[in-house]
């Protein structure tokens, strides 16, 4: 009778004691080796990318951009005045020392709008106050869209008018008599509005916008009526 074969044991053997006993397990996420394509693998690669971006995001702490501030305790260096200026102060002291009239001139954007001080200005006869506050617009438009660069913008875009008062310190209105009046006093009240007079004399009006584009193109003038 033919033998049968016994049956073979299983033979459990311990693992080695080597570098590969200790590998960590693979991960059930991560694909196996070969098995993704070119596009699946740089996907994979940019969706890993994401991630550890997103998480280097989180454990940063969390703080506001530092904005960039101008620098403060800066002293501001003062210009020293022009010899038109200097001109110009000491024909005032000359003029106040002779007995001239001082007037207190102002300045606002055109229509009912509150004025604003440019500073004093003194004439020896008081009907000389319109006519030399009209050689000076320049100056005084100057100074004033300096003090008050606010007339630049809108709704006055540099449209501005002129007034003036008599400086009488007696008769002043106070800070003090504004505060108590709780807007019933108008300290510009008696400010009288610069108005070029009948006899023509004073600025030129304003040229029209036509006016300005036609010498604008043509600065040597169009030889009509240029020469009269």
């Amino acid at each position: 009778a033919p033998r049968r074969a016994a049956p073979r044991r299983a033979v459990t053997r311990a693992a080695a004691d080597d570098q590969f006993a200790s590998a960590p397990a693979p991960s059930l996420d991560a694909p196996a080796p070969g098995s993704m394509k070119g596009k699946d693998a740089k996907k994979a690669a940019k969706k890993a990318e994401k991630m550890a971006k997103k998480a280097a995001a989180s454990a940063a702490p969390l703080q506001k951009p530092k904005r960039r501030k101008a620098k403060t305790g800066e002293k501001k260096v003062d210009m020293p005045p022009t010899e038109a200026e200097l001109r110009a102060a000491a024909k005032y002291d000359a003029m106040v020392e002779e007995g001239g009239q001082v007037y207190e001139c102002f300045i606002r954007a055109k229509g009912p709008n509150q004025w604003f001080p440019l500073g004093p200005m003194a004439v020896k006869q008081d009907w000389m106050i319109v006519p030399e506050m009209w050689k000076a617009e320049a100056d005084m438009k100057k100074a004033g869209f300096k003090m008050y660069p606010a007339l630049l913008n809108a709704p006055c875009f540099g449209k501005v008018e002129y007034g003036y008062r008599v400086r009488d310190d007696a008769t002043k209105v106070t800070e003090e008599q504004i505060r108590e009046a709780k807007g019933n006093l108008n300290p510009f009240e008696d400010v009288v509005l610069l108005e070029r007079p009948a006899d023509g004399v004073g600025a030129p009006p304003e040229p029209t916008l036509m006016e300005k584009l036609n010498k604008w193109m043509n600065p040597y003038g169009t030889g009509k009526g240029d020469g009269k």
